[in-house]
C-alpha cells in the first residue's frame, strides 16, 4: 500500500511540475535595465515552486528509511541507495532554489548571456550564425559558428526586448534563412510594442 501510494504521489508531482514549467507568454514584455544591459528573468517563484516539489520525494524517502528502520526491515545496501537518493534530490532542489535568484538573461547591443547555478553562457550577435523558433515549446535557439547553442524562453519577464536586439543584431542573412523564426521576432517584437502603448 505504500508503494501505491508513494507512486501515486511522484505521478502526481510529475504532472504538477510539468504543468509550471510549460512555457507560457510572458507578463511584461519590456525588462528592468542595467545600463544599456536588458535583465530578462523567468517567472518569479517558478524555480522555488519547483524546488519545493523536488523536496517531497526526498521526504518521501525519508519517511520510508524511517519505516524499514523501525521494523529492522533494511540493510546497508538499502541505506547507502536511499542515501544517494536523498542526497540528489537535495542537489537537485538547492540547484532550483538557486536558480530562482540567478537564473536570467543578459542583452545587450553585443551580446546576448545566460547565467544560472552553474552556468555562464556568453554568445555575441556577431557569432551567431543560425536562429530558430520552437513554436510548441516556445523558445529560440541561438546557434554560433562553432556548434554552441544559446536558448532563450518566449516566457522570460523582458522578451520584448530581447526580440528588439535580434532583430536589429543578427546579421540580415541570418535572419533570412528562417522566416519562422523571423516572424515570431517581429510579432514579439509587436506586442511588446503594444504594451508599451497600453501603459502610456
Amino acid at each position: 500500500m505504500q508503494l501505491v501510494l508513494a507512486l501515486t504521489l511522484l505521478g502526481l508531482l510529475l504532472v504538477l511540475g510539468g504543468f509550471l514549467v510549460r512555457p507560457g507568454a510572458p507578463v511584461r514584455y519590456r525588462a528592468e535595465r542595467r545600463g544599456s544591459t536588458a535583465i530578462l528573468r523567468p517567472p518569479r517563484g517558478r524555480y522555488a515552486l519547483l524546488g519545493t516539489l523536488a523536496l517531497l520525494p526526498v521526504a518521501l524517502l525519508v519517511g520510508v528509511g524511517y519505516t524499514a528502520a523501525r521494523e529492522g526491515s533494511s540493510g546497508w545496501g538499502g541505506w547507502v541507495l536511499e542515501g544517494a537518493l536523498v542526497a540528489v534530490g537535495l542537489a537537485a532542489a538547492g540547484w532550483l532554489f538557486a536558480g530562482e535568484f540567478r537564473n536570467q538573461v543578459r542583452v545587450s547591443d553585443e551580446a546576448v548571456e545566460r547565467l544560472g547555478p552553474t552556468l555562464h553562457r556568453r554568445l555575441p550577435w556577431v557569432e551567431v550564425a543560425r536562429v530558430q523558433h520552437n513554436g510548441v515549446n516556445r523558445w529560440f535557439v541561438l546557434t554560433a559558428a562553432s556548434g554552441s547553442r544559446l536558448w532563450i524562453s518566449e516566457s522570460l519577464g523582458g522578451i520584448g526586448d530581447f526580440a528588439d536586439a535580434a532583430l536589429a543584431r543578427l546579421r540580415p542573412e541570418v535572419l533570412r534563412a528562417d522566416a519562422t523564426a523571423r516572424e515570431a521576432l517581429e510579432q514579439i517584437a509587436a506586442e511588446a510594442r503594444l504594451q508599451d502603448a497600453a501603459s502610456r
